[in-house]
């Protein structure tokens, strides 16, 4: 599999998120931190396809401790992306696959799309 660096770990704040790979006026990930790991997901809430942050790099709840979409306040674990409150509940974001290399985020060249 071909893949693309898409930043350096460093850039993402632990226990923070990044939106990264802009696209006009919206990001095409989110990217979540927690210590060595990193959750990527596409910056697309199932509930009607919209970017979920209301403001640049602003995808986690008040106590960092999961994703919210604010345009309905749709709830997501961070891990699973699995929505466990909200309008489209039991639904998941669309995960893309990441991993760290010599101190940055790799992922695959060719992401995935809403409907893989």
């Amino acid at each position: 599999m071909t893949e693309q660096r898409l930043c350096a770990l460093a850039d993402i704040p632990d226990g923070g998120a990044r939106g990264l790979l802009r696209e006009g006026l919206d990001d095409r990930l989110c990217v979540v931190r927690q210590g060595d790991e990193v959750f990527v997901w596409l910056n697309d809430c199932p509930h009607e396809h919209r970017p979920m942050e209301y403001r640049q790099d602003q995808f986690l709840s008040g106590d960092r401790g999961h994703i919210v979409c604010y345009a309905h306040s749709a709830h997501f674990d961070i891990r699973s992306g699995r929505c466990f409150a909200g309008p489209c509940l039991g639904e998941h974001l669309v995960k893309v696959p990441a991993r760290i290399r010599d101190g940055a985020v790799w992922v695959p060249a060719e992401l995935p799309t809403l409907f893989d």
